[in-house]
């Protein structure tokens, strides 16, 4: 009797468990959860059909110390994108202070603190550059997830399974919560409840990296009506700035030793 009546407990305390837990809507045909997939959806074809918009975002970056402790760095970030061919980013922090312009035909990387500016000749479309950036000039650009055409189409990439966790504030607006896993990476995305689906908040883990580090990007504000002047996307090398090249793998890779072993 005592062992039923236990037993009675502890089914009943699972049960209260399970209902006070949020509801996370899975579909039983695929991985990838229907709601999830409608949100995603819809936030990239509104973010599509917009022909400019102006960011202003706090972004996130950890990295691991050998010891294992994270150290997490903060910048504020000022995006302008004007489709289909010009960019400009302005990136500041403890360690940053960083423009970035693209024009359709150069991407130019200045560095404030240090005057130091990088110009390359890239493709003629935000698309296409941002690639080129990657593969080419080996830049590390996370955010840019969300600013190519097809949003939906390079967030999906790489993913297995994705799931719908339900509805929270981000800065006091209402979102959807979404979680999707890859093979290298997990995400999280919230995405802007009402007719405005634009991304609020993302966040990337990096599965391959011991500690698993975390990249984030918080939208505070978004616009989509205000023109953007079209100098801004035009860089003009102040004259006591400097010209030098991108950085080969093998440069970046012997000064990323230099930061660790400054760190010990």
């Amino acid at each position: 009797m005592n062992i039923s009546l236990k037993a009675g407990r502890l089914f009943c305390v699972f049960f209260v468990f399970y209902l006070l837990l949020p509801s996370i809507s899975y579909s039983e045909n695929s991985d990838i959860d229907p709601m999830a997939d409608k949100i995603l959806r819809q936030m990239s074809e509104y973010l599509k059909g917009l022909d400019h918009f102006i960011i202003r975002a706090e972004t996130a970056y950890e990295t691991v110390l050998d010891t294992g402790q994270k150290l997490t760095y903060l910048n504020q970030v000022s995006v302008y994108l004007q489709r289909p061919n010009r960019l400009y980013v302005h990136r500041t922090g403890m360690i940053r202070d960083q423009e970035i312009f693209y024009n359709g035909k150069t991407l130019t990387i200045f560095g404030r603190k240090k005057r130091l500016y990088a110009i390359a000749q890239v493709p003629p479309t935000l698309d296409s550059m941002f690639d080129y950036a990657i593969s080419q000039l080996h830049l590390t650009a996370p955010g840019s997830d969300l600013f190519y055409t097809d949003v939906y189409g390079g967030l999906m990439g790489d993913v297995e399974s994705g799931m719908y966790i339900g509805k929270n504030k981000v800065n006091g607006i209402m979102c959807h919560h979404l979680a999707y896993r890859g093979s290298e990476v997990d995400w999280q995305l919230w995405v802007e409840d009402g007719p405005c689906p634009i991304p609020r908040k993302y966040v990337i883990t990096t599965k391959w990296v011991t500690g698993a580090p975390e990249y984030s990007m918080t939208i505070l504000d978004f616009d989509s009506k205000t023109p953007i002047p079209g100098p801004i996307f035009i860089f003009k090398p102040p004259k006591d700035a400097k010209r030098v090249a991108f950085l080969t793998p093998s440069q970046i890779e012997r000064l990323k030793k230099h930061i660790k072993e400054q760190r010990k």
